[in-house]
């Protein structure tokens, strides 16, 4: 059975500290490249969600 689920801004922004959490106690060149990958795909996402947002609210154009 799978189900689909969608994270709100508010989500993101918990991962988000939940991750600045877990490393904030690292060099940025101590935490292994995958971690930094999984950040951005995360920014990344989070930052799709915000523009989803902003369009259903008509507060930006929608571009074609």
């Amino acid at each position: 059975m799978s189900m689909e689920i969608e994270l709100s801004v508010s989500d993101y922004h918990n991962i988000m500290n939940w991750y600045e959490l877990a490393f904030a106690k690292h060099k940025p060149t101590e935490v292994d490249q995958k971690e930094h990958t999984t950040l951005r795909k995360i920014s990344v996402m989070a930052q799709a969600c915000i523009d989803e947002q902003k369009k259903i609210k008509g507060d930006e154009p929608e571009t074609t």
